[in-house]
């Protein structure tokens, strides 16, 4: 009877075990197939991707698409530009958000419910267009490279989750620090700083990926081409050819005869994989701390 009872167990655990796993393997498949389907399209000729029935691989396999992204003037310097202003960027706020998270943790801090308030009013609300671009404006920061670093270096959000992670720490560690002599920079760089890592490492990721992907500020800061970013110049290319492809329809004339393979939703593709692939290949270093980092920020505190 045992036997017969552990094996009808054993039976209702396999069934149970293949439920799971097809629900995962179901999940997995959706989040999966519309990126492979945007890369399948991507090597597809434009015309022919119009027509539809494109699902797991190319009908009409072609690199005309990526080559017209390439051959963008100016791309490589864009490249550069926003890999200056990714980097920069995520380093300036890792460094001036957890500054301030961590002084806020402190309970003897004058001020800090003002502080808190403001913090926590910047969350909800915003001053708007006009009255951003006259601040940016009257700390000469038009055309300046240094406005896409500026603008970003503090995020309200972040710092509540810097908060919640200092606040979790034990204030023995911090008072037997204090007995060993060390000040509160000291603590800060010494103690807090490597503790949060990985919550480091998950904002880091965040603030990167918003960097890279950003074009807005470019659009309203920024006319100095030489300083136009990567994701600024895709826009520009998506837009120019959905404007030619426009026109074609307006007048009854192919006007794409030259760029017959290509096609704008082709194009767009291509450029978002350009854009992703190099995020991508930053993640696998992050991502032994990125779950465990915001599970700190969000837990503790």
């Amino acid at each position: 009877m045992k036997q017969k009872a552990e094996r009808k167990l054993w039976q209702k655990f396999d069934v149970f075990s293949v439920i799971i796993y097809v629900l995962l393997a179901v999940i997995a498949f959706s989040m999966l197939f519309p990126f492979w389907n945007a890369v399948v399209l991507s090597f597809n000729e434009g015309r022919d991707a119009q027509m539809g029935g494109i699902y797991f691989w190319p009908r009409k396999f072609t690199l005309s698409n990526y080559e017209q992204v390439f051959h963008t003037p100016d791309i490589w310097r864009a490249f550069f530009v926003s890999i200056l202003r990714t980097v920069l960027g995520t380093l300036t706020t890792l460094i001036v958000t957890p500054m301030f998270a961590y002084a806020l943790s402190k309970p003897h801090l004058k001020f800090r419910k003002f502080y808190m308030g403001i913090m926590l009013v910047s969350m909800y609300f915003n001053g708007g267009m006009i009255p951003t671009y006259l601040v940016v404006k009257g700390l000469n920061l038009i055309n300046n490279f240094w406005v896409y670093i500026v603008m970003w270096m503090f995020n309200a959000f972040y710092a509540t989750i810097f908060l919640s992670f200092y606040r979790g720490l034990p204030a023995s560690l911090f008072e037997s620090a204090k007995i060993d002599g060390a000040g509160e920079g000291t603590i800060f760089l010494k103690i807090a700083t490597p503790l949060s890592k990985p919550t480091m490492a998950a904002i880091g990721l965040f603030v990167a990926v918003n960097h890279w992907n950003a074009w807005q500020d470019n659009l309203l800061y920024m006319k100095n081409e030489a300083w136009n970013t990567l994701s600024f110049l895709f826009v520009k290319m998506i837009k120019a050819q959905e404007s030619l492809e426009g026109l074609a329809a307006q007048t009854g004339v192919s006007e794409l005869s030259k760029l017959s393979s290509v096609s704008s939703t082709t194009i767009q593709l291509a450029t978002m994989m350009v854009a992703v692939i190099p995020i991508i290949c930053v993640y696998p270093f992050v991502q032994k701390h990125f779950a465990s980092g915001m599970m700190i920020g969000a837990i503790k505190g």
